[in-house]
Order: structure tokens, then sequence, then C-alpha cells
């Protein structure tokens, strides 16, 4: 190690003013809403990119739209040490939700590249450009392109306006038919480091500063339709009803009735549509 200790205080002072910054980036005034192949997820990406190079990292925006600044290493064929997260959100979601993951990553960098030093090993931050799943009907874009298990078929799928992944990627200035060039080659990664904020609130109950996670949650969505039988609200006796909406009630409370009586297990209803 060379050069002075790091300035912690001001480390921290630069992260948290550039989580406010970040947080600023939205469609939607008043509300932080950032999803993929979107124009404040552009903007997100340029001003990421500035303080990856002010980090005195090369910056580069893959096929499938993911932020990634390369710091070179002592050899740079060695494995690489890959730190990041993402930056879409969900609607009105907290502003270190992923952009904390990235610019602790990029924070760290700062500080090797203003103490002139180099590790052994490259280190690259990865800004994933699609995690939460809010905008199309899928998840994990950008991290399952990064390895290797990306379905070609969900560039078929559309949002809500009815545009497919790949017509908002190719928009975006992506490219859907060079989504191989992303995956990194087996033995190509040392290792993968994500800093997260608690989304339990467990530590912040127990008055935890931090965590070091052993296990992850697995997922699965599923989208039930509940047909019933129209009929006059006021007239039509409740034995002769089959109102779809008391049946997604009862699953609803099912699934949090299932969910609570076994350990680590979590469930959620989370959109209802009522037709007509």
């Amino acid at each position: 190690m060379t050069g002075s200790p790091p300035d912690i205080s001001s480390d921290a002072r630069t992260l948290m003013a550039r989580l406010d910054e970040l947080g600023r980036v939205s469609t939607d005034p008043g509300r932080l809403n950032r999803q993929p192949y979107t124009a404040a997820h552009r903007q997100a990406i340029e001003l990421v990119a500035g303080w990856m190079q002010a980090a005195g990292m090369a910056t580069r925006v893959d096929a499938i739209g993911n932020l990634i600044g390369r710091y070179e290493g002592e050899d740079p064929a060695a494995p690489v040490v890959l730190i990041g997260s993402h930056l879409d959100t969900v609607v009105d979601a907290g502003r270190y939700d992923g952009a904390l993951g990235v610019l602790a990553g990029v924070q760290v960098v700062a500080a090797l590249h203003d103490g002139g030093e180099r590790l052994p090993f490259p280190v690259e931050v990865v800004a994933f450009c699609d995690e939460e799943g809010v905008r199309f009907p899928t998840t994990f874009l950008g991290s399952k392109a990064i390895c290797g298990t990306l379905d070609p078929g969900v560039l078929e799928l559309p949002d809500g306006a009815g545009v497919t992944v790949g017509a908002a990627l190719r928009a975006f200035g992506g490219d859907p038919d060079a989504l191989a060039s992303v995956a990194y080659p087996p033995g190509s990664l040392r290792a993968f480091l994500e800093v997260h904020i608690e989304q339990g609130p467990v530590l912040e109950a127990e008055d935890r500063p931090l965590g070091i996670v052993t296990a992850i949650q697995g997922q699965s969505r599923l989208a039930v339709v509940l047909d019933g039988m129209a009929g006059h609200a006021g007239t039509v006796p409740m034995g002769h009803r089959r109102d779809a909406l008391a049946g997604a009630a009862e699953i609803a409370l099912l699934v949090e009735r299932r969910c609570s009586a076994a350990p680590d297990l979590v469930g959620t209803v989370g959109r209802l549509e009522v037709l007509p």
C-alpha cells in the first residue's frame, strides 16, 4: 500500500451527495421512477459514467444496456473483481436501492485512483440495466446477459404500452442481435461484490450497522386470472353470486397465512386488476 490513508469521512460525504443527485433522476416529478431504456435511465447512465471516468475508469455500455467502468490492474488478463448493482427502480422507490451498490463501487475505485494504486487484477464496476421487472414482465435482464443465461425469447415480451424489450433496447442504442457478446467467459471473474441497503429491516430492528449475506431468496412470479359472473350489485342474492374480486381477496389472505406460517418464506400479492 502506498500514499496516505483515505479520508473516510470525505468519501462518505461524496457518496451520499451523489446518491442524492442520482435520486433526483426520474421520469416522474416528485417521486423516483427510473425504468429501463427510458430517458431517465439514459440520464442516469451518463451521470454515473462521468463519475466513473473521474475515478480513472474506462467506461462502456454493452449490448443489453449495462454500464461498466473498468479500472485496469497490474495484470490486465487476470480475472476481474466485479462490483455493482442496478440503476432501475420500482415506482416511488428509495434512492439507495441498487444505486448504493453502484456508487459505493465507484467510490472504492476513486480511492485507489486518488492514491495512485493498482491492484494485481482489474476492477470493474457494473450498473445493471434492469433488475426490478417493473416495465417488462421479466427481471434481471442485465445480469442474466452477463452470466450468459438470458433467454432471447424475452426480447418479444411487451411492456404496458405494447413496446417489446427488443424494440425498447434498440431505440435505446443497444443491440438485441449481439447479446452473446455481453457474457463474461468462464474463469474471467474472480469475485462479485454488491453493497445493498437493507430491505429487511432486521438489522435496523437489532441496531446492527452491517450484515453479511449468506443466503438469498429464490423468486417466482405468477399471474392468475379469476373468471366471475356479472350481476346486479343491488339485487342478485349472495348465494347466487360469483364475485371474482371476493375470490381474489381469499387468495391474497391465503398467501398471507401460508407464508406467515413458514420460516423465511415471503409472499406478496402486488397487483389486482378488476374488470369491468
